[in-house]
């Protein structure tokens, strides 16, 4: 599916943070959103009770070799001005121009949408916003955050600059 051009709203959200190597968030990264489903009646004022955002420094794709600690937020978007739950944080991500893919199907789809991105980025001349977030966007009647595997169904939005 071809990349597009969208724009969010400022969104607030509330979530769990994850940090470690790229094998430490493979792991830790599905029980945080476990762990977020099974407390999502703890976060008040959730906008929509079946969608999730993953949320990923821009500027962690960009990172070195070397440079091996990243940066995942599992989270839920809320209505402002709501209390944080003990062991999450609130995230304010402010409007911004995307490039937005979907991933559809296997695991190979997931390659084949970040080579769309990239695709998008070249032709039409921009590069990401390296101080803004990347996103994943989840909804529940197309996939859940807790079935990382066999069919994948959700976005991939990465910044404008």
């Amino acid at each position: 599916m071809p990349a597009e051009q969208v724009r969010l709203g400022v969104m607030k959200l509330i979530g769990i943070r994850v940090t470690g190597t790229r094998e430490d968030l493979e792991l830790r990264v599905p029980a945080a959103w476990a762990e977020l489903v099974g407390r999502i009646g703890e976060i008040e004022g959730v906008v929509d009770p079946g969608s999730y955002f993953g949320v990923v420094p821009e500027a962690d794709h960009h990172k070195l070799a070397g440079d091996r600690s990243y940066t995942y937020l599992c989270c839920a978007r809320v209505r402002s001005g709501r209390s944080v739950p003990r062991g999450m944080e609130s995230l304010i991500v402010p409007a911004q121009r995307y490039a937005q893919v979907a991933i559809r199907g296997g695991s190979a789809e997931v390659t084949k949408g970040y080579i769309e991105l990239a695709r998008f980025f070249a032709e039409n001349a921009v590069a990401p916003n390296k101080k803004a977030f990347a996103l994943e966007r989840f909804e529940a009647r197309r996939q859940s955050v807790l079935a990382q595997t066999g069919r994948l169904d959700y976005d991939v939005l990465r910044p404008l600059g």
